[in-house]
């Protein structure tokens, strides 16, 4: 059906990328681990450039070991027939070439050979032909670099390492655009890799996912995918994945199980679908309903045929949903939980973002392996003994509520491996009986204010997640005298499973400083990081970070903060600039800086976003090295007084060419800015910006000339606040105040949005030249001199808005 076609078309995809790759072998990893339960399996073989990455892989996992009493790994390219690789295999056990004591060991024994990079005329089936014996474990899995050679090998499996990507492929096709974004890029991967290759369920949440810009929803489906059961279905990556679509599909969800429980097989006319809906009261309109069938075949929860006039659910997803045992309440507006009874045989219970403020005291939940309270903000307590009676419960969300602790029940959950409080800001102490829940994977104290973290965290060994944010110092909090260390020496060690870090603390906390220098030499150690979130008080502390450490910087995602400042009262920076920067993976805020360290040049060559935060000596951002920031996408400068230009051609040394990579540029508060660009451009300079957005700049006086605008093809947002010298957007430099000859296409063909305010002495946009043919919206407001729009400059058939006020923009 639908996502067959899907599968059949050739799908369009760049050269993978090491991610990607990595993903391809996770995939056939866990192919070959399920092959090898299979007993009329013996031969497998592994075509694709990455065939000896999963071989290794396989090799090294414990569980393989433990299978396996004998396990050899020949590179069989340096052998052109089956008696050297034989040979080899005696060779490595011990019996030198006495080929007659290898087969009588072998067929005794479990074994598990690999044979790498096999040479094409070997026929696998004469290899090894007197080891066989049906009463062990045995297997041999080859790799081959080509595709022909695996086609014309007989083996009893083969996997192709490019099939694997079909999942990504499939994905992509659905989810949109927002996978081609590096912020959510990552995101995305790991969702496709929980998916396991089950291509229903690729499609299922890519396009749940699809337009989805809010990372914790992000997260949660990852985290919702990862979930085990004791499921009446077998599914289990289907069963997660529509729990995830349901739990946010609202009112829908009732109608869904209509569909599981009463629709026939082979479907049903839409319209009377509809009118059962409403016949049962679970809509109360015809184009609610329609909507509904709209949105389930968008989702591909239903599939629609002849033309739309029909519908029908697929088998798997009937199946999953007859015997799944859901409590979807998320979203409802409750002021009161459900009844203990409605708790008792759900494995999943969603309430989320309601508006209870109790709790069941202690509800009989065998089955349950996720409970999802976040977002219920009349939530305050947590009954003593609320979980007591949760066995094999896994995932907890109590974010974004009011409690200020937990209960001693929840300390007793033994099977719980994801913790979720972000955002409990009421919440400031972390019991020390933490340290009980040894199964924890994931715990998340992001936007909580904890005053210090118990020493009894270095018990969870299993962590690959951690997550903090600490309250600030104070001075006359009654336990000072315990407090002078917010994470106790010795924890951070012990955590080596660690794969995402964050510790966000106050800037203003004397206790973070004084320790720091401790904690980012325990940080260095963790060499399974790939994702680290800090603030290094002093420049100085990136030397430890980036001479001599485990951490493999380049690879990962970061998010660091230098220089030491105090946290403003009220901050100045938008809020639009903060949502840009954080969505990036690599970040780097320089706070307070003095010239140009050497170890900022090293980090920003890894950078994509960069918040310049007041700089007290740069003239220009030139100086931090143009070819330091060929990644750079998102650029911040905020009070930096001395800086009187962004490039400088004089300064620049990487052939011309400007910020290639660079798409949105936020420039506030700059007191001495007289021009954006200084000296002529390269070609590809500024390509790829976007957004451009200015506040207050006193001093600045030119932000485009007319032949810059060459270079800013894919400006989609001009925004230009508090500027008082800037008379016109676009610049010709031509005294007689006449356009370029021969001009007569459009400038900034791409953009849709412009936004001019508090500009006195603007008269013109672009000097009389054309503007994109595609602008939608306009607003003006305090630009007195703006007597009105020029057709010659604005005309846009797709024009939509035009905001205008205090005599701006008056058409």
């Amino acid at each position: 059906m639908i996502i067959e076609k899907m599968c059949e078309k050739t799908l369009q995809v760049t050269e993978p990328d090491e991610k990607l790759r990595n993903l391809a072998v996770n995939f056939a990893t866990r192919q070959i681990l399920e092959e090898i339960e299979n007993p009329e399996v013996r031969r497998i073989r592994i075509s694709g450039r990455d065939g000896i990455r999963v071989t290794s892989a396989v090799k090294d996992l414990p569980q393989i070991r433990k299978r396996f009493n004998i396990i050899i790994q020949v590179d069989a390219s340096s052998y052109p027939n089956i008696k050297g690789i034989e040979e080899n295999i005696a060779t490595q056990l011990g019996f030198s070439l006495d080929i007659w004591v290898l087969n009588s060991i072998l067929k005794n024994t479990s074994f598990l050979i690999f044979l790498d990079d096999l040479y094409e005329r070997i026929d696998l089936y004469e290899v090894g032909r007197k080891w066989w014996n049906s009463k062990n474990i045995q297997k041999i899995v080859c790799s081959t670099g080509s595709h022909e050679v695996h086609q014309r090998m007989a083996v009893d499996r083969q996997i192709r390492l490019e099939d694997h990507l079909l999942s990504w492929e499939l994905f992509c096709l659905n989810v949109g655009k927002i996978v081609h974004s590096s912020s959510f890029q990552h995101r995305a991967i790991d969702v496709v890799q929980k998916c396991s290759g089950h291509l229903l369920a690729v499609a299922l949440m890519a396009r749940a996912l699809k337009m989805v810009f809010d990372v914790s929803i992000w997260e949660h489906a990852s985290y919702i995918l990862s979930l085990s059961h004791r499921s009446q279905s077998k599914d289990t990556v289907l069963y997660n994945a529509l729990a995830f679509i349901l739990g946010r599909s609202g009112s829908a969800d009732k109608c869904v199980n209509y569909c599981a429980f009463y629709m026939e097989r082979e479907g049903v006319d839409k319209v009377d679908l509809i009118q059962e809906w409403i016949r049962h009261a679970l809509i109360s309109t015809f184009d609610e309903g329609e909507k509904i069938v709209h949105d389930l075949v968008s989702a591909f929860l239903l599939e629609s045929f002849q033309n739309g006039y029909f519908v029908q659910m697929r088998d798997e997803i009937r199946e999953v949903l007859v015997n799944s045992q859901f409590l979807l309440q998320g979203g409802k507006g409750l002021t009161k939980a459900p009844k203990d009874e409605a708790w008792e045989e759900a494995s999943e219970i969603h309430l989320m973002n309601n508006k209870f403020s109790e709790l069941p005291k202690s509800p009989n939940c065998p089955q349950l392996c996720a409970l999802f309270l976040q977002k219920n903000p009349s939530l305050r307590v947590i009954p003593p003994l609320f979980f007591q009676h949760m066995p094999i419960l896994q995932i907890l969300d109590l974010s974004h509520t009011k409690i200020r602790s937990l209960p001693q029940s929840l300390y007793g959950l033994a099977q719980l491996q994801r913790l979720f409080l972000r955002g409990c800001k009421l919440f400031m102490e972390l019991p020390p009986e933490v340290g009980k829940l040894s199964n924890l994977k994931v715990l998340d104290l992001e936007g909580t204010e904890i005053v210090r973290l118990p020493v009894d965290v270095g018990k969870l060994t299993n962590l690959t997640c951690l997550k903090m944010s600490f309250c600030g110092d104070n001075d006359n909090r009654k336990d000072n005298q315990y407090s002078n260390r917010i994470i106790p020496q010795g924890v951070m060690p012990n955590l080596f499973h660690l794969k995402e870090l964050i510790i966000d603390v106050n800037p203003n906390d004397k206790r973070w400083n004084a320790n720091v220098e401790e904690i980012v030499e325990e940080v260095c150690n963790l060499d399974r990081l790939e994702a680290l979130q800090l603030y290094f008080p002093e420049v100085l502390l990136l030397n430890n970070l980036m001479d001599g450490s485990s951490i493999n910087l380049p690879g990962m995602r970061f998010r660091f903060t230098v220089g030491s400042h105090l946290k403003p009262i009220i901050s100045r920076l938008p809020l639009e600039a903060i949502a840009k920067f954080e969505e990036e993976e690599r970040c780097l805020k320089y706070v307070n800086g003095k010239g140009v360290p050497t170890k900022i040049e090293e980090v920003l060559e890894l950078t994509t976003a960069l918040f310049l935060d007041r700089h007290s000596t740069a003239t220009s951002l030139s100086e931090f090295g143009i070819e330091n920031m060929r990644n750079l996408k998102v650029c911040v400068l905020g009070e930096c007084d001395e800086i009187q230009t962004i490039t400088d051609a004089d300064e620049d040394d990487d052939g011309g060419v400007v910020l290639k990579s660079l798409e949105y540029l936020n420039l506030y508060y700059m007191k001495n800015l007289r021009s954006i660009w200084k000296g002529p451009l390269g070609w590809c300079s500024l390509s790829r910006l976007k957004s451009l957005v200015l506040h207050t700049c006193p001093q600045l006086t030119t932000i485009f000339t007319w032949n810059e605008t060459f270079y800013l093809t894919n400006l989609e947002e001009l925004v230009v606040e508090d500027c008082p010298k800037i008379e016109s957007i676009v610049v010709t430099h031509d005294p007689t105040g006449t356009k370029p000859m021969l001009w007569t296409n459009y400038l900034f063909s791409k953009l849709k949005k412009i936004s001019l305010h508090y500009m006195p002495k603007l008269v013109s946009i672009s000097n009389g030249l054309r503007i994109s043919p595609i602008l939608e919206w306009m607003s003006f407001y305090d630009c007195p001199s703006l007597k009105t729009l020029s057709p010659e400059e604005v005309h846009s058939n797709e024009l939509k808005v035009i905001i205008g006020g205090q005599n701006g923009g008056e058409n």
